[in-house]
């Protein structure tokens, strides 16, 4: 390997969004590198919480594009059912009613990201564990890269070295430091007042691939379809975003008494709760960069936009954003163009910015509308869950939706 290695594309952060990036990128014939702050032996371990994402089934068929078969990974999920504890409103949700078999699956993150990794030497992304991109900057032909870290890449290297580049991707999560030196541009952020709650759980009854949602006066409680245990006894994945002191009181219950909380505030579908996993919980908030790009460096997932769990799009959102810069890229280079240049760019931020802020407006604007015990609100969540529930165009819209099938989303740019 030269000094100064060039490459077309290099990403920093090889989470689920930065390592599909790369696989995506990599297979329109690009020379691709990827940088990850984490060593190699951690990104190799099992999750202790088992924290899992819902992967529409539009996002799903970007993976296996990409060899990805989520299928293989996680558990279908066919239906959804969604009420609120506060009135009768509810809603359910059917793939078939769209003319699909499923509206998704709950994949385990940490497990995706292992499927993503270990296609990046069959398809020849050079990939660089422990080594964080901490400077950066451009000229009018590429961009300039100084990493450093402990050199636990399969290159082998060490200490700080200098990387060349049509164009830098930033996937490094909402602290993204890179985002703060390179774009420089207005965050809106909303707290939303609350904590999300991960775990597995272990239930008497089986899921039958249903995720289930329950809007409580004090948050969302997600109950979504994980894959049985060893020995074939249901689990789900839960998802229970509670004001942050009923957060804390849950965090700090034994796991009897939090099992019997969360079968109160869940119901009987399920049956009882009999056991539980790790618990992890980290506090909800909206994100929003204001600007995605700067001079040869953009910005995806998380590290340009974050949303409330409640409509299970985190990631998703985030795939979106892979397969619009994949795009641009493909656009440029069929038109001879710069795809790290400003034209490029400003076609992937007109394609990803409107959609990207309007889902963390609406999410911000239900966890809000969901979220109290005002009369008046209540009425109006009644009266919409049972007006989608009767106008059959509105609910297979909702459902095209839920599966990120919004014309199979494909990110044509505003000329």
């Amino acid at each position: 390997m030269s000094a100064d290695p060039h490459y077309d594309l290099i990403i920093s952060g090889a989470g689920m969004v930065g390592a599909s990036l790369a696989l995506a990128v990599r297979q329109t014939g690009l020379r691709v590198a990827i940088f990850e702050k984490r060593p190699q032996a951690l990104c190799a371990m099992p999750d202790a919480y088992e924290r899992a994402s819902l992967v529409a089934a539009g996002s799903g068929r970007f993976l296996q594009k990409i060899g990805i078969d989520v299928a293989t990974l996680g558990s279908t999920v066919e239906r959804m059912r969604v009420w609120d504890a506060e009135t009768t409103g509810s809603i359910h949700l059917d793939a078939e009613e769209a003319g699909e078999a499923f509206l998704g699956h709950i994949l385990e993150n940490r497990r995706l990201e292992q499927a993503l990794h270990a296609a990046f030497a069959d398809q020849g992304v050079d990939v660089f564990y422990g080594r964080e991109i901490r400077a950066a900057w451009a000229d009018q032909e590429q961009i300039h890269i100084s990493a450093s870290g402990n050199g636990d890449s399969r290159n082998g290297e060490s200490g700080d070295r200098a990387y060349r580049s049509a164009l830098l991707a930033i996937a490094e999560g909402r602290q993204s430091v890179l985002r703060k030196q390179l774009i420089q541009a207005p965050i809106f952020h909303e707290a939303y007042g609350q904590d999300a709650i991960t775990a597995t759980v272990w239930m008497e009854k089986p899921h039958r691939n249903i995720a289930y949602q329950r809007f409580l006066p004090t948050g969302p409680l997600a109950v979504l379809p994980f894959r049985h245990d060893s020995a074939g006894h249901p689990r789900a994945s839960i998802v229970w975003s509670a004001r942050h002191t009923l957060a804390r009181r849950l965090m700090q219950m034994d796991d009897a008494a939090f099992l019997a909380a969360l079968h109160q505030a869940f119901g009987p579908q399920l049956g009882h709760f009999v056991r539980i996993g790790k618990r992890n919980s980290y506090p909800l908030s909206g994100l929003h960069s204001s600007r995605y790009i700067g001079d040869r460096c953009v910005i995806l997932g998380d590290s340009a936009h974050g949303v409330h769990p409640l409509a299970g799009l985190g990631v998703n959102l985030g795939f979106r954003d892979v397969q619009a810069l994949t795009e641009s890229i493909q656009e440029a280079r069929s038109r001879h163009e710069d795809w790290g240049g400003s034209s490029a760019l400003r076609r992937y931020q007109r394609a990803r910015r409107p959609d990207n802020l309007a889902n963390v407006m609406a999410c911000g604007t239900l966890s809000h509308l969901f979220s109290n015990r005002s009369r008046g609100l209540s009425r109006l969540r009644d009266m919409g869950l049972l007006g989608t529930g009767l106008l059959p165009p509105v609910k297979r819209f909702l459902i095209r939706q839920a599966m990120g099938l919004q014309g199979d989303y494909h990110a044509t740019p505003h000329r």
